[in-house]
């Protein structure tokens, strides 16, 4: 069992607690794996809740099974396509930013076409008035 914590200054609520089965290994090594892992379960946290990976209702097909991760994955890879090269190689970003980023930019492209299909429609029934 390792405890961890940033500062000596800091409160018992910021101390980690990191279980691990990994007989003789140094606490410097543990830390760097359970960094290594942290990336791991972000990416895969972001992908069930912003990509909605394994909420598709498919069939027990593998074919199908495939496809629904494989599309959840390709959303991902859009979306850090799209919107993550502004951000540079160490800084954060999250995915529900970026797909709320998305979102927003597709419903005003909606918006502004609505607009000029309806102003389009009002010039028509000036010009015939």
């Amino acid at each position: 069992m390792v405890l961890s914590k940033r500062g000596h200054n800091e409160g018992p609520k910021k101390v980690k607690i990191i279980v691990t089965n990994l007989e003789g290994a140094k606490v410097g090594e543990i830390l760097s794996i359970y960094a290594r892992r942290w990336g791991v379960e972000v990416t895969i946290k972001e992908l069930k809740g912003a990509v909605h990976l394994g909420q598709m209702q498919v069939t027990k097909d593998p074919d199908r099974v495939r496809r629904s991760v494989a599309l959840s994955v390709a959303a991902y890879l859009l979306l850090v396509r799209l919107y993550g090269r502004e951000k540079s190689v160490q800084e954060r970003f999250s995915l529900f930013e970026l797909k709320h980023r998305f979102t927003a930019e597709v419903f005003q492209e909606q918006l502004n076409r609505s607009e000029q299909r309806w102003s389009k429609k009002l010039e028509k029934y000036r010009a015939a008035a």
